[in-house]
């Protein structure tokens, strides 16, 4: 089913959380491959290669039992649109989600980040942002997210360098 861009804010379509399948990746890294989506991330394009790999590593570790990362495809009418989960840094849960571009403005962010705080029952999370990246700021922010500082994050092999936000949540929303 082809997307429609024309859906308002306030019916984003019917959101659902599920596992991630194989079948999702070819999906999955032709949206992360669109410069906009790069650009927006404030991150360098992966290649296929790096991309199936970081992902055989997760399937590999949910397979050993391994839980530090908790990944979710999102999908709206039976389309796979994006993922979001959570995963354990160091001592932190951090969030993070990504869409595709064909997807962005619809409220579906926003939808996916509430279903998905109703199955991670740890707080603080934590998010980071892009500073320039207005839209999930303002996601995280109707979710109860707060700013807690601003840094400069460096250049790596897969962020480019920017200003960031890092965003918390202290406590489960009623």
């Amino acid at each position: 089913m082809p997307s429609n861009p024309k859906k308002s804010k306030a019916h984003p379509g019917h959101v659902v959380l599920r596992e991630v399948q194989p079948d999702d990746l070819p999906v999955l890294f032709a949206f992360e491959s669109v410069p906009a989506w790069c650009a927006m991330a404030m991150v360098k394009p992966r290649t296929n290669t790096k991309f199936e790999s970081v992902w055989a590593k997760i399937f590999e570790d949910w397979d050993n039992g391994l839980t530090n990362v908790f990944q979710k495809t999102i999908v709206v009418d039976n389309e796979v649109c994006g993922t979001i989960g959570c995963r354990l840094l160091g001592d932190r849960h951090e969030i993070g989600y990504g869409l595709g571009q064909a997807f962005w403005g619809r409220g579906i962010a926003s939808r996916a980040l509430g279903l998905l705080l109703d199955q991670v029952p740890m707080r603080p999370l934590y998010a980071t942002a892009a500073a320039t990246n207005a839209a999930s700021i303002r996601v995280l922010e109707k979710h109860g997210f707060v700013i807690e500082s601003r840094r400069t994050s460096p250049e790596t092999e897969r962020n480019l360098p920017c200003e960031e936000v890092v965003m918390v949540l202290n406590k489960r929303q009623s």
